[in-house]
């Protein structure tokens, strides 16, 4: 039996109760903020930075670190993003550890950020050095000060906002649910959108994250979606800890679908999708967001969401979204969707075979 879907409206171990700016399921963690200013300083903000200033909130934290850009966790952070740990890497990681001051390990690091970091050691050093700045500098000190506007900045983005709702409907769709959710503004990071992240307890349990990014256009007061925007980004970045885990879970069969990927793979690196694995992730998922809005909203939105993921580049959105609603007519047969993955790779090796020229195939299945 499945368990009960719980919406957390606080982030429990993760964050310590009294530091939190929380309304209405979204909150703001002063563990991300610290990670935001610490990557400020390195070359990090060239690529994700604001696209002019930033926000007022950004500006302050910006400055708070810049004494200490020789800090052991600056280069260190500097060091990571020359590696690569970038994206969707260093949020992952921090939702791994525990409140501050401690910053502890609170879950042990998953395969995936290991292999981003090179090895985990590096993941262990850059912890003990965020420890050791946050105290150093009293980054604490400037949160508290900032909390009031924080707690402001959220409350003006839960009107309409429902995750009770879309948390209920990615349960029914997938067939299980995550033991948490938690949904997490970051003011002093850009520019717009979103990461999705996934914790897996000692006890087999899976905690679900959304980092929602600020939208880069304010040098006022930080801007986030809001109403069926924000739900829709809510949609996409929490089903991220469904549709992953389950189409990893045959990693051959994603392996054979390379020349998919090939065929757009320019578009596709410029959005730091890099394989095919990355691609079907995000390719399936996009086709979820069309039934949802189909569910939720209704069909115009259903066809501005087909037609938007289609100029992206995820040329097989319509197909997916077909092939979805085969699923979802027939859950006697398949009751979760990890049961209907196997056929959804049958129909892509079809889509293939029948789709991409000889040409295609072959070069897709070339280790360059």
């Amino acid at each position: 039996m499945r368990k009960m879907l719980a919406v957390v409206l606080t982030l429990l171990v993760i964050l310590s109760t009294g530091v939190l700016a929380e309304v209405g399921g979204l909150v703001i963690s002063p563990e991300m903020e610290l990670l935001a200013g610490v990557l400020s300083q390195t070359s990090w903000i060239e690529r994700r930075g604001p696209a002019g200033e930033g926000n007022e909130y950004f500006r302050a934290l910006q400055r708070f670190f810049a004494p200490y850009k020789d800090h052991k966790a600056v280069k260190l952070a500097q060091d990571l993003t020359n590696r690569g740990f970038t994206y969707d890497a260093p949020p992952a990681f921090m939702v791994h550890l525990g409140p501050l001051p401690e910053l502890e390990l609170a879950y042990e690091y998953s395969d995936y950020l290991v292999g981003r970091a090179g090895k985990r050691e590096r993941l262990e050093e850059f912890r003990l050095a965020l420890r050791d700045l946050a105290d150093t500098a009293k980054f604490m000190d400037f949160y508290d000060q900032w909390r009031p506007y924080l707690d402001e900045v959220v409350a003006r983005y839960t009107t309409d906002f429902r995750p009770e709702l879309l948390t209920a409907w990615l349960e029914d769709f997938f067939g299980w649910s995550a033991s948490e959710f938690h949904l997490i503004l970051t003011p002093s990071m850009f520019p717009g959108g979103g990461y999705g992240a996934t914790v897996s307890t000692a006890e087999g349990e899976m905690l679900a994250f959304q980092i929602i990014r600020e939208e880069s256009v304010s040098s006022r007061e930080p801007q986030f979606p809001s109403g069926p925007d924000l739900e829709q980004l809510t949609i996409h970045e929490l089903g991220h800890s469904f549709v992953n885990p389950s189409l990893e879970a045959y990693p051959k069969r994603a392996a054979k679908l390379r020349p998919l990927f090939k065929r757009v793979e320019a578009i596709m690196k410029n959005q730091a999708y890099t394989d095919e694995r990355t691609f079907l992730n995000e390719q399936v998922l996009r086709g979820v967001e069309v039934l949802a809005a189909q569910e939720i909203y209704g069909e115009d939105t259903a066809w501005a969401v087909l037609a938007y993921n289609t100029r992206r580049g995820f040329y097989l959105t319509e197909y997916v979204a077909d092939q979805l609603r085969y699923y979802h007519a027939n859950r006697d047969q398949y009751p979760t969707f990890t049961d209907f993955v196997p056929y959804l790779y049958d129909r892509l090796d079809e889509y293939q075979e029948e789709n991409l020229s000889f040409w295609e195939k072959i070069r897709g299945k070339l280790p360059f």
